[in-house]
């Protein structure tokens, strides 16, 4: 028998670039690296869309069915906070 564990690695199919001030442009590449970003990286100053991001990003790192939304959720929180590169 033959069984499939679910590690919580998906990757997004391309990356998001966003530059956070002045620092270089960064990749992120999956919905972890999204969520670490919005935890620790993001502008102080927070829109609408940051919570609705932070929490599917989370999800998304445990349920790959998810991936595809937290990414566009993910670039509509970028878009907001105006760090798309």
């Amino acid at each position: 028998m033959n069984i499939i564990f679910n590690t919580g690695e998906g990757h997004w199919p391309e990356p998001i670039y966003l530059r956070i001030g002045y620092g270089m442009p960064e990749a992120i590449r999956s919905p972890k690296e999204a969520h670490s970003h919005l935890l620790f990286r993001w502008p102080a100053i927070r829109g609408e869309k940051y919570s609705s991001a932070r929490s599917l990003c989370l999800e998304a790192d445990v349920d790959p069915l998810l991936c595809e939304k937290a990414r566009t959720v993910f670039i509509e929180a970028c878009i907001e906070a105006s760090v798309l590169d």
